[in-house]
């Protein structure tokens, strides 16, 4: 064979059925070491990947959701999430609902319905933020009401 005659072709052609002939070879070996991992008993991987979870490497470069594209998951929480109330509006709330009530005072019950707040939240409020301020009085069970300085 002249190599000065080979024309770009058929040196393209060449390089192609070289490297296939070497994928070739790969998956014979292959298949020959799963031959001999089943009649002596070891077991070998057919692919020379590792199977399995690989480990992590530091912070995720993106966030969101195990599985799932960060854009999905930033669409998915967006729709469930609520805008945060600013800090003070539970009370400014609260307060006002009790100036109105009067001496009377009123429910934790009603209290949550009239200002639309579950009847945890204003109870953890009461225990919570509303034992500080001595202007508030505990009436009953469940009841509250405001003192109001003439």
């Amino acid at each position: 064979m002249d190599l000065t005659k080979i024309n770009t072709s058929a040196l393209r052609s060449l390089m192609k059925l070289t490297e296939r002939k070497e994928s070739l070879v790969n998956e014979i070996e292959k298949i020959e070491a799963q031959l001999v991992s089943l009649f002596g008993g070891k077991a070998v991987r057919a692919t020379g990947k590792r199977r399995g979870r690989p480990a992590k490497k530091g912070r995720p470069a993106k966030k969101g959701r195990p599985g799932r594209p960060a854009g999905k998951a930033k669409k998915a929480t967006a729709a469930k999430a609520k805008t945060r109330a600013p800090r003070g509006t539970l009370k400014k709330k609260i307060v006002a609902a009790l100036k109105v009530a009067g001496d009377a005072g009123m429910k934790v019950a009603d209290l949550s319905k009239k200002i639309g707040v579950k009847n945890a939240n204003v109870h953890v409020w009461f225990s919570s933020t509303g034992s500080k301020l001595p202007e508030i009085k505990k009436v009953g069970k469940g009841r509250y009401k405001i003192d109001q300085k003439k």
